[in-house]
């Protein structure tokens, strides 16, 4: 089935249904939440009623995305308190996979709502009964973009904005190598539609907080390097946090610092979460496929960025994510 087809089948989904729920998967990106807010924009127009909902708090440099505030599950909006009968359409955007809808996960699967699903990952458990998939897409922002262009709906500069801001950040300001003519294309077109880039550069990348850069130095303070440079090992913990006074949204992008080093080739940060476990994102520059270490460890992703959690002691998640990508760089 093609593109177009999936396309007709979400806009006549979202066409019909008057009261969309709109979510995310937990620890939302910018390719997350730009999304979101372009899809809130768009019930406005044909006056439905649209209600963002966040799995986790956002970086700060997120939220001013958002007036007012999206309500974030757990801590605005119980999820024993969310009626599945004042809605009559699910969408989610950016994710496929249950493990990234902690709680939201049980609710979606008892609630008996349509769902419609909007994603560029290639791992998923089709979580929709409409899925617009496309893993060729650099984000999500992207496909919303085809899909508004394809139902000739107005994209208006709030929407080309959140879009923007959805693609400018899922290839890093335009420097990932899932950059290509496509990214830069849509780009150009969503700038003439009124996203101003030098604005979303520095609400993104310029509105970081001082607890942030300690929790920063912390993590460059620890880096392990093997393979005589082309592997990083990373590690921030929980008393890294309380020393600095930075939160888990921080940790945005700190995988990517050391792919700064000409050497490294793969690279993996761990953070240590509350219940001794570990978060643990993984980088490659071509090199290693990190989607399959991940996806074969419960996790997913991207071939270059994916994401795993892991369970400790810290030495032995560090070891089973060195050996695997030990194992891939010898198959180089």
């Amino acid at each position: 089935m093609s593109i177009t087809d999936d396309f007709k089948k979400a806009i006549d989904l979202m066409n019909s249904k008057k009261n969309w729920l709109i979510t995310s998967h937990t620890r939302p990106d910018g390719d997350a939440v730009g999304c979101i807010k372009a899809l809130c924009e768009v019930a406005k127009q044909f006056s439905k009623s649209a209600q963002p909902i966040l799995l986790s708090p956002p970086a700060r440099w997120y939220k001013n995305i958002f007036s007012p505030p999206v309500p974030v599950l757990g801590n605005d909006i119980k999820i024993e308190n969310l009626q599945a009968a004042e809605y009559d359409l699910v969408i989610i955007v950016d994710t496929n996979s249950y493990v990234q809808l902690p709680e939201f996960d049980k609710w979606l699967k008892t609630s008996k709502i349509p769902v419609l699903v909007i994603d560029h990952h290639v791992t998923g458990d089709g979580l929709g009964t409409v899925e617009v998939i496309d893993d060729t897409a650099a984000a999500t922002g992207e496909i919303i973009y085809d899909l508004l262009k394809f139902a000739q709906w107005q994209i208006t500069p709030v929407i080309a904005e959140a879009l923007f801001i959805a693609i400018s950040t899922d290839t890093g300001w335009f420097r990932f190598d899932n950059t290509d003519s496509r990214v830069m294309r849509n780009a150009s077109a969503l700038i003439e539609l009124g996203a101003k880039p030098s604005a979303v550069y520095h609400q993104m990348f310029q509105n970081y907080s001082p607890e942030r850069l300690k929790l920063l130095a912390k993590m460059l303070n620890k880096i392990e390097l093997y393979q005589n440079g082309k592997i990083v090992l990373q590690f921030i913990s929980r008393a890294d946090f309380e020393e600095t006074g930075a939160t888990g949204p921080d940790t945005e992008d700190f995988v990517n610092e050391s792919q700064r080093v000409s050497t490294v080739e793969a690279a993996a940060l761990f953070v240590e979460l509350k219940d001794g476990g570990f978060r643990c994102s993984l980088r490659s520059n071509g090199s290693v496929d990190v989607q399959k270490i991940a996806k074969d460890l419960g996790g997913g992703g991207h071939k270059v960025a994916s994401g795993v959690n892991l369970k400790g002691p810290l030495e032995k998640a560090k070891k089973l994510i060195l050996d695997e990508f030990e194992k891939a760089l010898l198959k180089k």
